[in-house]
């Protein structure tokens, strides 16, 4: 084989392979402005997880009651599995209801502990 083949093979491969692994930009419609904002997907949705678990993140900060505490927040295709310990029942409620009205949080999967 061309010496010269091997690096162009090489570079061919290496292109397909992040083509593959690159997302496209889709349209999304942000809640609160309601313009039109680009986002980047891969095809496994990963991109979208780690915005979802982010924005959960971040209610669960704004809320009050819950600023204070801190929780594993994990998303899976829109599943979000929540970890922590909380002080009290209203609390592990409140950051279920919180969680699941983040958008793009299809479910919660509640694993928060109440502190004895």
């Amino acid at each position: 084989m061309n010496t010269l083949a091997k690096p162009v093979l090489a570079l061919s491969a290496l292109l397909v392979l992040g083509s593959a692994l690159a997302g496209c930009e889709k349209d999304v419609i942000n809640e609160k402005t309601g313009m039109p904002e680009k986002r980047v997907m891969i095809e496994d949705g990963v991109a979208d997880d780690i915005e979802v678990s982010s924005a959960v993140q971040q209610a669960l900060q704004q809320e009050d009651k819950l600023s204070k505490f801190n929780f594993h927040v994990e998303t899976r295709k829109g599943d979000v599995t929540l970890k922590g310990e909380v002080d009290t029942e209203e609390q592990r409620m409140l950051a279920e209801r919180t969680a699941l009205n983040t958008a793009g949080a299809h479910a919660v999967n509640n694993e928060i502990k109440v502190r004895q």
